[in-house]
């Protein structure tokens, strides 16, 4: 697995970890999580079919690359035995033995090798898996795992809307809204500055004078002093709105049926839920409406 902590290859482009999915494949993806099936005959000494890069935007750099393994006729298990004297034995290893895997949608072994700065992993599938590029044994996947690396080049920006959302706050005076359901598990932690910068650099933090009004069952809607950028904020995360991925917004309202239903109003990555018939959510929505430049798509249905 010569370079595969240096990048990887797709077809015969080498490309570095760090390379952005637009360079990878342009145009291909115009928004939202970023993959794509590329012609690949050939990768790290297999018989490929394809590969798949995948990044959290277009915008941003393939962190995994899957590969379709080639059916040439050869037993699944060489693909294994080969890479295990390659990299050696793995450190995971999972098997699904047995007639009800023995088809095109099981995976009947999943294998897993750290190595430095990349996770290798093997899939084999429990029958030839068709495709439009043909028939796949199983699949090869590299992940860029230096996620802080992966991010670097973003988190200045994210830094500079983050301290300037906490600006925002100084003597903000927020319409707060009180839910039934909790708006975060304090048992997990917020999410980290790489992760925000690099998969959702629309979400920010609370500034902790909006933070400290609200719990974990309360959200708000403020605005600067001078009633210029509207923000939407959750004890712990934050959207300001107008942005070219926070202009539009949703609102579900999901009657009971075999659930019990809810309401839920988002923004790009930020949203908050309640119970069907949520009075602040449904305030919410109006205020929201009244505010310049912000549209808000209404969707009805029962909760099944």
């Amino acid at each position: 697995m010569d370079g595969w902590d240096r990048g990887f290859s797709i077809g015969e482009a080498f490309h570095p970890w760090g390379t952005l999915f637009d360079i990878v494949a342009p145009g291909r993806v115009e928004a939202g999580w970023a993959s794509v099936e590329l012609p690949c005959p050939e990768a790290w000494g297999f018989v490929t079919l394809y590969a798949q890069p995948s990044a959290a935007r277009p915008d941003r750099p393939v962190t995994s690359v899957s590969y379709e393994l080639a059916d040439t006729g050869s037993a699944p298990r060489y693909l294994f035995a080969e890479l295990v004297k390659r990299l050696g034995q793995p450190d995971e290893i999972a098997r699904e033995d047995g007639p009800e895997t023995a088809n095109q949608h099981s995976v009947v072994l999943h294998a897993n090798w750290p190595r430095g700065k990349v996770r290798i992993g093997l899939s084999l599938y429990g029958a030839p898996r068709p495709s439009a590029f043909g028939n796949a044994l199983g699949a090869l996947y590299l992940v860029w795992t230096e996620r802080d690396v992966a991010a670097a080049p973003f988190l200045p920006e994210w830094t500079a809307a983050n301290e300037a959302a906490i600006a925002a706050a100084d003597g903000a005076r927020p319409t707060i809204f009180p839910v039934r359901y909790d708006l975060y598990d304090e048992a997990h932690p917020p999410p980290s500055l790489a992760e925000l910068a690099l998969d959702r650099p629309e979400l920010l933090l609370t500034p902790p004078a909006i933070a400290a009004r609200l719990g974990k069952t309360a959200f708000a809607l403020w605005s600067d002093a001078a009633g210029t950028r509207w923000f939407l904020s959750t004890g712990r995360t934050t959207v300001a709105l107008g942005g070219a991925d926070t202009s539009r917004g949703h609102f579900y309202d999901v009657e009971p049926a075999r659930g019990g239903g809810f309401t839920e109003i988002g923004f790009g990555p930020w949203s908050v839920r309640d119970a069907h018939g949520s009075r602040s959510i449904g305030e919410a929505v109006t205020a929201l409406e009244a505010l310049p430049g912000i549209t808000i798509e209404r969707l009805s249905s029962k909760d099944a």
